[in-house]
């Protein structure tokens, strides 16, 4: 019947449902049938519903789950959400939403969002994902899609590498592709899979290759882009050391990248990045003519904004040093129980701030930025043996932390996609939030809080949307 169709689509998507009535089983309940080919086509948005015949015993269940306090606001509980599903229709908002919504025009009371348990729920309320190969074999199953979606990347890559294969290029020092296109569809057995060309730097040369995420196909591209760009252009090591102090040349001795040289070729890759944004676009370059536009900015422009990196990078290597001397001295003062975490805490900061790349991987725009964050270390570290508040601070880092790292685990550390902007951003957001909490004064480049960088966590996390 309409209650429990056979087909459930997205977009352009159809895909099988089955039904099982087995309590206790693995298989109980509903399950929506994906083709491997089309795994990344397929987002969580939608499914949190289930299906109209099992939608009144799903908005029972999640009532049952709300804290006694809150509950009280809605017995009888089957009636009540047999009257607030009348006032729903599905939408792509979370289903949880729009039943809150319906609640409170029905009683008057607001559920709070963080009250509503999902983990409570019987498995026969919460859809079951199996993945199929060509031959509709199951290659995966689980309730949570976007473990699923972890699980077999590397297999959802092997089909779009093997579908793609006529764009798929290796071993290119130039741009002679023509367009890149920022999609790409082609055909794997009975089905249309869709992906993202991207090119990947491999260090001498960059390869075109088909990726399953959109926003990791663009991060990738940006240092595609860059490494062509920088094989195209005569280095300016002359121009440059002519235009370095001494007291600039001994500055830059003191770096994580083990030489001068590798320095300044950082330095080099970021003045790359800083002239391709503000002359061509960050994501402009898809062709041979926007190419031609960014190789010739870089080339007229690529000593002069080398010198510009330079001179942001110094005060930051300045104080980077005064950061090691600062912790050396604390190592020998005063003991406080608190002094270990910090410590620990602090270096491991520096650590992830400055070391080997991270001048490319910060960018021109940001290194003052930089160079505030190390000022809030030094700013926290002058008041750590004092500060009887810093074992309370520490916890909300940790928490603020431990979270961000659970959320690179599960996009893939050192994949495209825990690389892409968002996640990068939140990064960048626990930095001002220990601005915030350790030294005020600095101010922060935009209003933070531990719940703030917690939802930019959810947002980046998929098994959170």
């Amino acid at each position: 019947g309409t209650d429990y169709p056979r087909t459930w689509r997205q977009g352009d998507l159809e895909l099988p449902l089955t039904y099982q009535f087995e309590p206790g089983h693995p298989d109980d309940g509903v399950s929506v049938h994906i083709p491997l080919a089309v795994l990344n086509r397929v987002g969580t948005s939608g499914f949190d519903w289930l299906v109209p015949g099992l939608r009144e015993d799903l908005a029972v269940a999640l009532l049952k789950s709300l804290p006694k306090a809150t509950r009280r606001h809605f017995v009888p509980v089957p009636d009540t959400a047999r009257a607030a599903l009348t006032a729903i229709e599905a939408s792509d908002r979370p289903f949880t939403e729009e039943l809150a919504v319906a609640l409170r025009a029905l009683t008057g009371y607001a559920v709070p969002p963080g009250e509503w348990d999902v983990t409570r729920l019987p498995d026969h309320l919460r859809m079951r994902f199996v993945v199929q190969d060509e031959g509709r074999r199951a290659v995966g199953s689980g309730r949570d899609l976007d473990v699923l979606k972890e699980e077999l990347a590397g297999a959802v890559e092997d089909r779009l590498a093997h579908a793609g294969a006529a764009i798929e290029r290796t071993g290119l020092t130039t741009w002679d592709l023509g367009t890149l296109p920022d999609t790409w569809e082609g055909r794997a057995g009975r089905h249309t899979v869709m992906g993202f060309p991207a090119l990947l730097d491999r260090g001498g040369s960059v390869d075109v290759r088909v990726l399953p995420d959109q926003g990791a196909a663009r991060a990738a591209t940006r240092r595609g882009v860059r490494r062509l760009l920088l094989l195209g252009t005569p280095p300016p090591w002359k121009r440059v050391l002519a235009g370095l102090s001494n007291t600039q040349k001994l500055a830059l001795a003191q770096n994580p990248h083990g030489g001068v040289p590798a320095l300044l070729q950082d330095c080099l890759a970021a003045a790359v990045d800083a002239i391709v944004a503000e002359h061509v676009g960050v994501d402009a370059v898809r062709d041979d003519s926007t190419f031609a536009a960014a190789l010739t900015s870089v080339r007229t422009h690529v000593a002069t904004r080398v010198l510009q990196v330079v001179s942001a990078v110094e005060p930051v290597l300045a104080t980077s040093v005064e950061v090691a001397r600062s912790l050396a001295a604390l190592e020998n003062s005063v003991p406080r129980p608190w002094l270990p975490a910090t410590l620990a805490d602090v270096r491991a900061q520096h650590d992830s701030l400055i070391r080997p790349g991270f001048v490319a991987d910060t960018g021109l725009a940001r290194l003052p930025d930089l160079q505030r964050y190390l000022r809030a270390i030094l700013a926290r570290l002058d008041k750590a043996v004092a500060n009887s508040r810093e074992g309370e601070l520490q916890e909300r880092i940790d928490r603020v932390e431990a979270a961000y790292a659970e959320a690179i685990a599960r996009l893939g550390p050192g994949s495209p996609a825990a690389a892409s902007d968002p996640v990068r951003d939140v990064g960048w957001m626990i930095e001002e939030l220990r601005v915030s909490l350790f030294a005020q004064t600095l101010g922060t480049a935009y209003p933070v809080s531990e719940k703030r960088v917690l939802t930019a966590i959810r947002a980046i996390t998929p098994s959170e949307h």
